[in-house]
């Protein structure tokens, strides 16, 4: 195929790798704002400030809309934060 498309293509690894890594953080993150305040971000400012920082990383509004659907589904099982710490 040519170096030009071995270049163009380790780009697009690159930042498909880091896409992977980050959008489903960003949606976790979405839908358990929208579950914990609301659906709509005028009223939640936890889900506005999710919303705003998935726009930031360039996440598609496709996936951001169906991380609130999520939240808002019934068959929704319970999601919650939880922290583990360890000293060692």
């Amino acid at each position: 195929m040519g170096r030009a498309f071995e270049y163009r293509r380790a780009a697009k690894e690159k930042r498909w790798d880091k896409m992977s890594k980050v959008f489903p953080k960003l949606a976790r993150t979405i839908t358990m704002a929208a579950k914990e305040g609301g659906a709509d971000p005028d009223s939640n400012s936890k889900l506005r400030t999710a919303i705003l920082n998935a726009k930031a990383q360039n996440m598609p509004k496709d996936n951001i809309a169906t991380a609130i659907k999520r939240a808002a589904g019934k068959d929704m099982a319970d999601i919650s934060e939880v922290n583990y710490e360890a000293k060692g």
